[in-house]
């Protein structure tokens, strides 16, 4: 009995001091967790045979499942001493549990085949998150997650095929060498069951273990999944309730405003840095054309937008909708420009070059999916990014759609997305000197010419009234950091923003344009696009339309210590190259 007192003591001891000094911190109330972990594994020891390899088994386990600790602490991500003392029981319990059924089911087959199950279901979590800091140099989180459930498998191999290196394929290794080590030294145990007390003594060791893992069971790693649970159900939900907004919509468009006549077009481009862009001042002609028309009266050329989040679906959600950084709505309640425009009797139109998400996955399929005309030109439907087609085919798509004297056409580009030689023909192969980087600027050149011939198409319609671009985000292209937001750089948020006016429009609306060409030089971020679009468009319902959030109203509010990104985490102010950045672009 002593030499077991001894033996729990000497853990928890240990544990104590490890994790104290480690963390330079001390929690009575959580090391109490630690003191648990020392009475089980004295208790394992002597319930499954074979002391040693119990030892050796939980180690090895432990070792695997705490080295995401050593990431945890080359980010900079915050970790408190409770954050370890949970996380090491909640895996102490799981590592018992499972070496528990091991040890009673028949052998020899059985245990071996349940160990590798067992040891694929508590490895992969950490492989997947070295995997992640390999390639990004940061934590996995809700974010990152979100992105890889959002996308398709197509996307995820080839910015993995862009992003790893050598390092993948010993990766690998390493985790199937940890694998099998573990499947070795785990089957060697066993339970003996000849006396009842015996068999009492592991039920309560199984029900013991169960309690510290459902106690522990909200840990930082966890968290990971199940918030990106909670983030997904929000989704979910909002797809739900597009009835009800509807109905509501049609409701409310009877007694206010139904906007004005005309086709107008958003374009939303993809991953444009404004840095790369000669007409915001890059030193190499990535953007002749645009360079070109800038300074014309019909073209109103902004110069401090940013983006909300640095992810496309964080973003479009937002900018699509009623819901910003800026009010309290909630996302499922927050109707869509497709929603309002349809409600306001336009004819809507959605051409895409992205690839078309499964309606689980995000508010943009169910936005998209509202439009009275969808043309997706991507037709491998979640496979590959690598289409049939450049950009330039939704020019001739375009086509497809007849014009009307009241209609909203959105247009999504492909843009500037990874893998950048991806998204240009032969001919804009201009620049070779500096590898990726040089492919990025020959992205931007081709989405200057398509949008060249994008608006030269629509300009043709006599109903044209007008044209907005933006970009979901940005790239940060020279630091190599692509747009993830675990290494946030504020270049990551920097878009180009633009706009184009028929001089019809400009004629009927001079007011709304006058105010938008005085708020050029305003800071801006895209979750305003809706409001700015409601602006131009003149439907201007107090149920849903925010004036200070709308660009072509008198009443933006354009006051830069507002402005947010990454969904209100991050202040605009705090961008030191904001100042300089304006300075050179005008």
């Amino acid at each position: 009995m002593i030499k077991t007192l001894l033996s729990v003591l000497g853990f928890f001891v240990t544990f104590t001091a490890i994790t104290t000094i480690a963390m330079h911190d001390f929690s009575p109330r959580h090391t109490l967790f630690l003191l648990a972990d020392a009475i089980l594994l004295t208790a394992g020891a002597k319930l499954l045979q074979e002391t040693k390899s119990y030892y050796k088994t939980v180690a090895a386990a432990m070792a695997v499942l705490c080295s995401v600790f050593v990431i945890r602490y080359v980010t900079p991500t915050a970790l408190k001493v409770w954050d370890v003392d949970i996380y090491v029981s909640f895996c102490l319990g799981l590592v018992n549990i499972v070496l528990l059924v091991s040890a009673v089911l028949p052998r020899p087959v059985l245990p071996k085949l349940f160990l590798g199950l067992a040891g694929l279901a508590l490895f992969a979590p950490i492989l997947l998150c070295w995997g992640y800091y390999a390639t990004e140099l940061s934590w996995l989180n809700v974010d990152s997650v979100m992105a890889v459930l959002q996308t398709n498998a197509g996307e995820a191999m080839e910015y993995v095929k862009d992003r790893t290196g050598a390092f993948s394929v010993p990766l690998a290794l390493l985790f199937a060498a940890c694998l099998a080590l573990w499947v070795k030294l785990a089957s060697r145990l066993t339970a003996t069951k000849h006396s009842w007390k015996r068999i009492a003594g592991l039920v309560f060791f199984l029900v013991l273990n169960v309690v510290l893992v459902f106690r522990t069971s909200d840990n930082f790693m966890t968290s990971i999944f199940r918030e990106t649970k909670d983030y997904q159900k929000n989704y979910s939900e909002y797809a739900r309730q597009k009835e009800m907004r509807k109905q509501n919509l049609s409701h409310i468009m009877l007694q206010g405003q139904t906007g004005q006549k005309g086709i107008y077009v958003l374009v939303i481009g993809e991953s444009q840095n404004p840095l790369r862009m000669s007409a915001y001042g890059y030193h190499l002609q990535t953007t002749p054309w645009l360079d070109s028309v800038k300074n014309e009266p019909n073209l109103l050329f902004f110069q401090q937008a940013y983006s909300c989040h640095v992810l496309t679906v964080p973003v479009l959600t937002y900018a699509l909708t009623a819901k910003n950084q800026y009010n309290s709505l909630q996302l499922e309640q927050a109707v869509s420009l497709i929603d309002v425009a349809k409600a306001a009797g336009y004819r809507t139109v959605w051409l895409s070059n992205q690839v078309r998400y499964g309606a689980w996955g995000t508010p943009i399929t169910v936005i998209a999916d509202e439009a009275d005309q969808k043309i997706w030109i991507n037709s491998h439907q979640g496979n590959t990014l690598d289409t049939e087609y450049y950009d330039g085919e939704l020019i001739r798509r375009l086509q497809d759609v007849k014009p009307s004297d009241k209609m909203l056409i959105v247009i999504h580009l492909m843009g500037n997305h990874i893998s950048y030689h991806s998204r240009y023909p032969a001919e804009f192969d201009k620049f070779k000197a500096d590898g990726k980087r040089s492919e990025y600027d020959n992205s931007i050149l081709y989405n200057d010419h398509v949008m060249q011939q994008l608006l030269e198409q629509v300009n043709r319609w006599p109903e044209f009234k007008g044209l907005v671009y933006f970009s979901d985000h940005g790239e940060s292209v020279d630091r190599e950091l692509a747009h993830n937001p675990d290494n946030f750089i504020f270049e990551m948020s920097y878009i180009p923003l633009y706009m184009y006016f028929s001089p019809a429009y400009i004629k009927e609306n001079e007011k709304t344009f006058q105010t938008l060409r005085a708020a050029r030089t305003h800071c801006f971020t895209n979750d305003l696009v809706f409001n700015t679009m409601l602006g131009i468009m003149d439907i201007r319902n107090e149920a849903f339309y925010e004036a200070e959030n709308d660009l072509a109203s008198p009443s933006y509010n354009g006051d830069v210590n507002r402005f947010k990104t990454l969904y209100g985490k991050r202040s605009i102010t705090e961008d030191a190259d904001r100042k300089k950045r304006l300075t050179g672009s005008l």
